[in-house]
């Protein structure tokens, strides 16, 4: 027995002088690497009363025959832009009323809930941007409206778990695209759905 004692003290003697003179640097923090796309926009118009820009790594998929659900698919980010339009008659403050409890249903998974309103008057949009920070299942959201004839809603969904710090970069290159869709929308007024 002690024959087995006495190999394995060599044995770990030997080990631990081989690994004391090399030296040992922990790995530094790695982070994902992301391809980005490169930028280039065009205009998404057809017979639905409104039209924007958008990048050509967002692709349309219909919902419904109409103008009024459509998804904006982002593969390369695995993210998916839900985009609704609601055309105005009596309903605007229900509007803007469900469109912000959208939102607030976020809130027990948000660190914090930021609101930017959002005013183009040469377009006519007016509306208000949400930027939903921690995990929650929605980090962007936005109406606009021009007040009288046209309502759209959007809300940018990741088709992952929920984590904030793991989708930032994604996130943050997408939302210059989402600001420029936003601030290009145009409202048709001789074709209301």
């Amino acid at each position: 027995m002690s024959r087995y004692y006495f190999i394995l003290i060599v044995l770990t003697a030997v080990a631990c002088g081989a690994s004391s003179s090399e030296d040992y640097y922990p790995k530094p923090m790695g982070y994902l690497r992301v391809e980005f796309p490169e930028r280039t926009y065009s205009v998404y118009t057809t017979d639905c009363p409104y039209s924007f820009e958008m990048p050509d790594y967002f692709s349309i998929i219909d919902k419904d025959s109409m103008c009024n659900k459509k998804d904006i698919f982002m593969e390369r980010f695995n993210a998916t832009l839900n985009l609704t339009y609601i055309p105005v008659d009596t309903n605007l403050n229900e509007l803007l009323e469900r469109s912000r409890q959208f939102v607030y249903e976020h809130s027990q998974f948000a660190d914090a809930i930021e609101e930017e309103q959002i005013l183009n008057v040469e377009n006519k949009t007016f509306g208000i941007r949400y930027s939903i920070k921690g995990d929650a299942a929605s980090p962007f959201q936005f109406y606009i409206t021009d007040s009288v004839n046209h309502f759209m809603r959007g809300a940018l969904h990741f088709n992952v778990k929920p984590n904030y710090d793991s989708i930032r970069p994604a996130l943050d290159y997408i939302l210059v695209d989402m600001e420029r869709m936003v601030s290009t929308v145009k409202w048709k007024s001789d074709s209301l759905q």
